[in-house]
C-alpha cells in the first residue's frame, strides 16, 4: 500500500509512470546500471537512457560512473518543494497581470480571421464554404450574369442544386436581367427569397455572401479572380442587419 501511495506522489509531483518506475526500482535495488534497469523494467534501451536523463535533469536520480543512483527522499523534498515555491509565485504573479492578459485576450479574440483564395479553383472553394449545410439563411448579394462570364452555367447547375440538398436557405439581392427573372420564378421550391435591384443605380461588380459567422467576398474581373472569407461575429451581425433592412424596405 505504501508503494501505491508513493508512486501516487511521484505521479502527481510531475513524475511519468515510467520514470516513476525507474526511481522506485532504484529505491529497492540501488544503484544500477542502465542496462540493469530496462531489462527489469522491460522497456526499450533508447527509451530507458533519455528517461533517466529526465530524471537526472529533474534531481530523482544521480550518475556516478557507469551506475545510476536515485536521489534520497529528503533531497526530493527539497525539489518538490522549490518547485512548489516556484508556482506560487507564479500564481500571485498571474493573479496581479491578469486583468491585462484578459483584455488582451479579448482584443485577441476580437480580431477577424481573413482567409485569401486566388483563381478559378481558389473561387470555387469560396463557394463550396458558402453553400456547405448550415441552419442559418444566407445572406447576399450577386450579379448572376457577371458570375456566368467566368462561371458559364455553374450557379444555376452546380451550385443552386447542392444548396437545395443541403436545405439552406438563400436570401439575395439580384441584378435585374432575364436570368435572375427565370431564377426568381422558382424561388419556394429552390428555397430562396430574392430581390431584382437595378443595376444601372446599384451595379454589383462582386459578390457577397453572409453567413453564420463569415462574410465571403468575391471578384469576377477576368485574370484577377479573388475570394476572401472573414470570420469575426460583429461585422457579420452588422452586414446580416444591413441585408435585412434592404429587404425589409
Amino acid at each position: 500500500m505504501e508503494k501505491e501511495q508513493l508512486e501516487l506522489l511521484l505521479i502527481s509531483a510531475g513524475l511519468n509512470r515510467k520514470e516513476t518506475q525507474i526511481y522506485m526500482y532504484l529505491l529497492e535495488k540501488g544503484p544500477s546500471k542502465a542496462l540493469e534497469i530496462f531489462k527489469a523494467l522491460r522497456m526499450k534501451k533508447g527509451n530507458t537512457y533519455a528517461l533517466l536523463e529526465k530524471l537526472i535533469k529533474d534531481g530523482f536520480v544521480l550518475k556516478k560512473g557507469l551506475v545510476f543512483v536515485p536521489q534520497t527522499p529528503q533531497a526530493v523534498l527539497y525539489q518538490l518543494e522549490e518547485k512548489a515555491d516556484l508556482v506560487n509565485n507564479a500564481l500571485t504573479n498571474f493573479k496581479t497581470l491578469l486583468p491585462k492578459l484578459n483584455s488582451s485576450y479579448k482584443l485577441a479574440i476580437g480580431k477577424p480571421t481573413i482567409r485569401y483564395f486566388e483563381g478559378e479553383e481558389g473561387i470555387k472553394e469560396v463557394f463550396e464554404d458558402i453553400y456547405s449545410p448550415k441552419k442559418e439563411p444566407v445572406y447576399g448579394c450577386v450579379d448572376l450574369e457577371k458570375a456566368d462570364e467566368v462561371f458559364p452555367n455553374y450557379i444555376i447547375s452546380k451550385l443552386i442544386p447542392k444548396r437545395i440538398r443541403n436545405k439552406v436557405k438563400a436570401i439575395s439581392l439580384v441584378t435585374d436581367s432575364p436570368q435572375a427573372r427565370e431564377i426568381a420564378k422558382n424561388n419556394k421550391t429552390q428555397l430562396r427569397e430574392t430581390r431584382l435591384i437595378d443595376k444601372n443605380i446599384y451595379p454589383l461588380p462582386a459578390e457577397i455572401d453572409v453567413y453564420e459567422d463569415k462574410i465571403a467576398m468575391l471578384t469576377f474581373t477576368k485574370g484577377e479572380f479573388v475570394g476572401f472569407i472573414i470570420e469575426n461575429k460583429d461585422l457579420t451581425q452588422t452586414l446580416k442587419s444591413v441585408f435585412k433592412l434592404a429587404f425589409k424596405t
